[in-house]
């Protein structure tokens, strides 16, 4: 009797514990619903996807990266010597802002005279760095015209009327290829002007009262005549 009765007890204890098993097919409980696949893939194309590019702004023309007109032709670019007012060309003579004469020292001291004879100076050894070459805003893109710039470098010990002449344009010696005298064109400005004014004044309209547009001429080789074009 004791064998048969222990056989109900064991056949009991089996099924209660398989009721006790958990079954792998049920849900789990607090887990968030799967997203299907190619939502999966869509969000993540989302996410990795590339900016879209910026839209760049072209270059003014003062800004155009260009080279001198006188680059690999002569020492200093030609910034070198005496340079005079040019007495033939009556704008440059009746322009109050013109000094008579200029010095340079190997394009990185300049000196400003009020006489052609260096008399009278306006600002003396004035030290530039050149700051390189710009097109012309309207004779550029025919003709190939360029600005040399130069900015003053402030010095401790530097003449005072140097200021004046903070920012230096310009267009550098030439004529000799063309059989014409050398000559050069300057303009000046300190701040709150800039380069980009200095260069945009050949746009500037024609008013003989201003000696407008400014074309500043001055001869090379401590001549005082070199004719009377621009």
């Amino acid at each position: 009797m004791k064998r048969f009765q222990l056989n109900p007890i064991l056949i009991l204890t089996g099924v209660m514990a398989i009721a006790c098993q958990p079954l792998s097919d049920a849900p789990q409980a607090n887990q968030p619903d799967a997203k299907p696949a190619s939502e999966n893939i869509a969000s993540s194309s989302e996410k990795t996807a590339p900016a879209a590019p910026q839209k760049i702004t072209p270059p003014s023309p003062v800004a155009t990266q260009v080279i001198s007109m006188n680059a690999h032709k002569v020492p200093y670019l030609g910034f070198n010597g005496v340079f005079n007012l040019n007495t033939e060309h009556q704008n440059s003579v009746k322009d109050p802002r013109n000094p008579k004469r200029i010095d340079v020292e190997k394009m990185e001291k300049f000196s400003f005279y009020l006489d052609a004879a260096g008399k009278k100076p306006i600002a003396r050894n004035c030290q530039y760095v050149y700051m390189g070459a710009t097109g012309d805003a309207k004779y550029y893109a025919e003709y190939k015209m360029t600005w040399d710039l130069f900015e003053l470098v402030k010095q401790e010990k530097q003449d005072p009327g140097c200021n004046k002449f903070q920012y230096l344009s310009f267009i550098p010696p030439h004529g000799e290829l063309n059989g014409e005298p050398i000559h050069m064109h300057l303009r000046y400005a300190s701040k709150p002007s800039s380069f980009a004014t200095l260069v945009n004044m050949t746009k500037d309209p024609e008013d003989p009262a201003k000696f407008n547009p400014w074309w500043g001429t001055y001869c090379g080789g401590g001549k005082t005549k070199c004719g009377k074009g621009e």
